[in-house]
């Protein structure tokens, strides 16, 4: 079943009052701050035989160290953590991959792939810089989290509903090869989210049945060889173990031509070129990615076969220009206007990471967010001074890192101009919050928790990270007054608590207790 694409509904509206900033628990936060199987992908097998290879430019600026994306010893680090169970006891066997942006900044690709051992344990080398994790196990939903090399990120899985149902050609009849993938939402200004589900499906029916879901609203994608994508409306399973039926339609779609030039008009070759399917979300709209691609010729130009209709994005990479994105209306398969994509320079973001106390922050790690990039890191060199080049018009989000803690805000971009922006790690305080982390009672080691604090649109968000020892217990000293969300990181469980000037507040989260309702989620 296809949405309208007139349809006038927010595709996503997340219950409990979740707007869908959600691509995981952790973003349930941006109701407070208004911040934001795991087996390898087969989207491959859906796409035609002459997809392209890849073969422009394109560079992951997601790494840290420049060169080959193979960790050296030099410079390959650690993420490590635990995966746990909502009951707080560690799953073995949990496939937790990773992935960069290596072929286009709005294309996960996974980098490394292992499973925990008997104690729910993982430990992943991969090159210095920015990843996104995924948690899969069958019979629970998936957990996801981006994560920095250095970190540690444990995963919380619940239980997981169930879909099931078919899928069918244009004709009705059933397909006998195809890849079912689930899919979740995010705002632009974040890195797009790599499926949290892909699965190959062969048979005479038609029929797929999916039990990793995660404990929010997803797609559930369909994609076949010669045929367009589908894709389910918004699927939400509140209780474990409920199943819900869905059939989704495999048609031909629509074949997209068209033309990638220089801001001079000039035809450029090996530019890679993929479509996303775009659809109205509760605070804006997002993409889907929709598993066709090209690569422009030596005349510039590309052809997709097999694309979506409705309101559709084209994004192209060369490695040369910044990533550059043409959106366009196409209904009975004819666009609303030529499918001519000029690639740009884009802006540029300037500026100095500093300490609490205003002095610079020489070596500061920074890193760029958005959907067209997915991950841009830099250091900051002997005077703090960071700059970031070739980035897309628009929204994008910048965070500074210093040990476990970070300063994230929303900076605008414009085209060919530089965009002057400090950045702060925000000063120390003397209050405290400490408490301790459980499931039904049981203490849950080595977790993450985010404590953050909303410090206005041009200070930015305050975020620090502590890990609970092996008691389960978490302390975070140095914290200035205010109010602070505390989140244990990839579950549902967030509260507020006020830290004053000189005090210890103490909150103590059992994740598997019902999340509190306020009255504006129950209003809405």
């Amino acid at each position: 079943m296809h949405l309208p694409t007139n349809q006038k509904k927010p595709f996503f509206r997340s219950p409990a009052g979740w707007a869908t900033l959600g691509t995981m628990p952790v973003l349930a936060l941006g109701a407070f701050l208004l911040w934001p199987s795991a087996t390898p992908s087969h989207a491959a097998d859906a796409q035609d035989a002459s997809a392209p290879d890849a073969r422009a430019k394109y560079v992951n600026r997601g790494l840290f160290s420049s060169g080959s994306e193979e960790p050296g010893e030099e410079q390959a680090k650690l993420i490590t953590g635990r995966v746990y169970s909502i009951d707080g006891q560690p799953l073995a066997g949990v496939q937790v991959s990773a992935t960069s942006f290596a072929i286009a900044g709005n294309l996960p690709t996974t980098v490394a792939s292992l499973d925990t051992d008997a104690e729910g344990r993982f430990e992943m080398r991969l090159a210095d810089g920015s990843y996104q994790l995924v948690a899969n196990k069958g019979g629970y939903g998936p957990s996801f989290v981006p994560a920095q090399t250095g970190d540690t990120v444990s995963m919380v899985l619940t239980k997981s509903g169930v879909v099931q149902g078919r899928v069918l050609d244009a004709d009705r009849a059933p397909m006998q090869r195809f890849v079912i993938d689930v899919l979740t939402a995010a705002p632009d200004s974040f890195a797009a989210p790599m499926p949290l589900f892909s699965k190959r499906f062969e048979g005479t029916n038609g029929a797929f049945e999916v039990d990793q879901l995660p404990a929010w609203p997803v797609v559930i994608r369909a994609t076949a060889v010669d045929h367009a994508p589908a894709f389910s409306p918004p699927v939400y399973i509140e209780k474990p173990g409920d199943t819900r039926d869905i059939e989704l339609q495999l048609g031909d779609g629509c074949v997209l031509e068209g033309t990638v030039k220089d801001g001079a008009g000039r035809p450029l070759v090996d530019v890679f070129v993929d479509a996303e399917a775009r659809f109205p979300g509760g605070v804006s709209e997002v993409s889907m990615e929709a598993a066709a691609r090209a690569e422009s010729d030596e005349q510039g130009r590309f052809r997709i076969e097999h694309g979506p209709s409705g309101k559709v994005v084209l994004r192209g990479y060369d490695g040369e220009h910044a990533p550059s994105t043409l959106v366009v209306e196409v209904a009975n398969c004819q666009p609303s206007k030529p499918l001519d994509l000029v690639m740009s320079g884009g802006g540029s973001i300037a500026g100095v990471a500093r300490k609490g106390d205003g002095t610079p922050l020489p070596g500061a790690r920074l890193t760029l967010m958005q959907r067209a990039i997915g991950f841009v890191n830099v250091i900051a060199d002997e005077e703090g001074e960071f700059r970031f080049d070739s980035i897309p018009p628009g929204n994008t989000r910048l965070e500074l890192l210093y040990g476990h803690q970070r300063t994230s805000t929303s900076v605008r971009v414009e085209e060919g101009a530089v965009t002057e922006r400090d950045i702060t790690i925000h000063p120390a305080g003397q209050g405290e919050i400490r408490g301790r982390i459980t499931a039904n009672g049981t203490p849950l080691a080595g977790v993450q928790v985010l404590v953050a604090a909303n410090r206005g649109r041009t200070e930015g968000l305050d975020i620090r990270y502590p890990v609970t020892d092996k008691d389960g217990l978490y302390k975070l000293s140095g914290l200035p007054e205010g109010h602070y969300a505390v989140n244990v990181v990839t579950s549902a469980k967030t509260e507020g608590v006020q830290v004053e000037e000189g005090q210890v507040a103490v909150l103590d989260l059992d994740i598997a207790a019902p999340q509190k309702t306020s009255a504006r989620d129950e209003a809405e």
